[in-house]
């Protein structure tokens, strides 16, 4: 009976002790939220960037909280960290992420920008970033119908753009992005992983390098068309479009689309 009561005793304190959790170290509840719009990030990062696999899971957390449609992401593939493709090696640097780059005056990575609002952060500041730019009312709506040419891999958009709200001008950018494509990456360790997996690449603007100019009156809706090539080497299964209107006050709406149906 003296050794059950010890044991009794025991347990007591253990679960005593277990309560007693600094108040800061305890796990904070983030609440639900509603969706009032999506959220673009724009992840300026390079095949030879240590910390550039961290934003990556940085993302992808997101997008397991809100949805890949909700929190939408383009791997921007850029500056001296970054690798032009050679006969020999897999690289995803473009010319186009290098204007962006230059543009957005990138000093280091990974960095990138959350519905292009308070400039360049981290990805340890885009979960709260987004938390605050989700919730926002949506002032614009945006729906993308795609065909292709299986022949001649020719692709033709057509993007439908609704205003919600009072009368606007700014641009609509159609970017053309690739996913699940093996190629050499450095870890966080120093190492480089031949079989990394690279998510939302940038391949290519298909409206001009900043998109094209659109401006609509209340309740307004307009159809902007474009033609695209599909690349050698680029895989038509793992492509979509991601489009979004912007203008001096940010990214007012996102959507992206694949090219083909699952």
């Amino acid at each position: 009976m003296n050794k059950l009561l010890s044991f009794i005793a025991c347990v007591l304190i253990m679960l005593s002790s277990c309560s007693n959790i600094d108040e800061n170290d305890r796990f904070i509840y983030v609440p639900p939220v509603a969706v009032g719009r999506c959220v673009l990030i724009e992840d300026f990062t390079g095949q030879t960037c240590l910390n550039c696999p961290r934003a990556a899971e940085t993302i992808e957390k997101l997008q397991e909280q809100y949805g890949a449609d909700t929190v939408i992401a383009v791997a921007i593939h850029s500056g001296p960290l970054a690798l032009k493709p050679t006969a020999s090696v897999i690289g995803l640097r473009t010319d186009l992420g290098d204007l962006y780059y230059g543009y957005w005056k990138v000093e280091s990575q990974p960095s990138g920008l959350v519905n292009r609002k308070g400039g360049l952060t981290n990805d340890s500041q885009w979960a709260s970033l987004v938390y605050n730019e989700i919730q926002q009312k949506a002032t614009v709506d945006i729906k993308l119908a795609i065909s292709n040419d299986t022949i001649t891999h020719q692709s033709h958009v057509k993007a439908t753009i609704n205003n919600l709200g009072e009368s606007f001008s700014g641009k609509l950018q159609l970017w053309l992005v690739e996913d699940d494509i093996k190629a050499l990456q450095r870890m966080p360790d120093g190492k480089f992983n031949k079989e990394y997996i690279h998510n939302h690449v940038l391949r290519k603007a298909i409206n001009g390098d900043w998109g094209e100019e659109i401006a609509l009156g209340k309740d307004a809706t307009a159809d902007k068309e474009a033609d695209f090539q599909l690349e050698n080497g680029w895989k038509v299964k793992n492509m979509s479009i991601v489009a979004f209107v912007y203008n001096d006050n940010g990214v007012l709406q996102v959507t992206r689309k694949k090219l083909v149906n699952p």
